[in-house]
């Protein structure tokens, strides 16, 4: 660990995604056509070591972990009955910090309700079904419904439960996608909503990036502050063969539904896709998934489909061009 830890866990509602100064806007832009016309910008700052490039998944957690444990120690050592959320967006890696500061404690992790479970909403069945006892971590609420009629039953009966601590003490992670659109479909505010704050300078180093720091504060805002999604865009920026994906010029409204969904769910298998999107015919769905896998937009892993990290920031602007309710972050 280096001497000052600059991971930090603040209030959900302090997250302030960092914002490019004006030139960076510009050279985003400039970028951004100079990939259209397949032509690349000279940097100015030298390059750092392929073999030391810092792996956006392979990064020491443990700074993160004790500040998720100096913020939530003494709510976790009280043993107040109810539930702590933490918010995950796409790639930062929060999700995996959890599952170490749970690990640290000897929190069981429970398991997700398979389909059958979910639609038929018996959350007291899927407890009782969970193994152990005592505090215990939801490491992806996003695993607790389905963007269907059906598939919302189960989570709407389980957050009263979590907030009345009927289920004992527990850390709930929820990728901040999922919270964005549970915080509108969902009639109650939910209470003690923590995340990471916004990747700085500081913490970029403390991860192995070695650059100035106006080259740091133009990663991080380009990033919006996601640890992960800052080192992945660093290696792209040193590796002179490799590019972030652009969206085919076929993108649509059927893009951006089957995007969205993706981004909801954190990837979901074929047969669940088409469950949630049961307007769009199969085989529309298909050529929609091996279009956007060739473009590497998205990606497929054990049968799941997810957004791709390189691919993640310019989903993201075109769902919200499109008028899609998006996260925080």
């Amino acid at each position: 660990m280096t001497e000052q830890n600059h991971w930090q866990l603040i209030p959900a509602q302090d997250f302030c995604c960092p914002s490019p100064p004006a030139v960076t806007r510009l050279r985003q832009g400039w970028l951004r056509l100079l990939r259209l016309l397949r032509l690349h910008a000279a940097e100015a700052e030298p390059e750092q070591e392929e073999a030391d490039l810092p792996d956006y998944q392979a990064y020491d957690r443990r700074p993160a972990v004790a500040a998720l444990d100096e913020r939530l120690g003494s709510w976790r050592q009280e043993a107040q009955a109810g539930a702590c959320f933490l918010l995950d967006p796409p790639y930062s890696g929060t999700a995996a910090i959890a599952r170490d500061w749970a690990d640290l404690h000897g929190w069981r992790t429970l398991t997700p309700p398979n389909t059958t479970s979910l639609e038929r909403a018996d959350v007291e069945q899927w407890w009782r079904g969970q193994r152990g006892s005592g505090p215990w971590l939801i490491d992806d609420l996003a695993r607790y419904l389905l963007r269907t009629v059906e598939g919302m039953d189960f989570v709407c009966a389980l957050l009263p439960r979590l907030l009345q601590g009927e289920l004992g003490q527990g850390l709930v992670v929820c990728d901040s996608w999922m919270f964005a659109f549970v915080g509108r479909a969902w009639p109650l505010r939910l209470p003690r909503v923590y995340c990471f704050a916004p990747v700085g300078p500081g913490l970029l180093r403390q991860l192995g990036v070695r650059a100035s720091d106006k080259v740091l504060c133009r990663l991080a805002a380009r990033a919006r502050g996601n640890p992960g999604l800052a080192l992945a865009l660093w290696t792209v920026e040193r590796q002179a063969k490799q590019e972030l994906p652009e969206l085919p010029s076929e993108a649509d409204d059927v893009t951006a539904f089957v995007l969205y969904t993706l981004l909801l769910h954190r990837g979901l298998g074929v047969a669940l896709l088409q469950r949630v999107l049961p307007v769009v015919s199969p085989d529309l769905l298909n050529v929609q998934l091996l279009r956007l896998e060739q473009c590497g937009i998205v990606l497929r892993e054990e049968e799941r489909w997810r957004v791709s990290i390189h691919g993640y920031l310019v989903v993201r602007d075109f769902l919200t061009e499109r008028d899609f309710w998006p996260d925080g972050f």
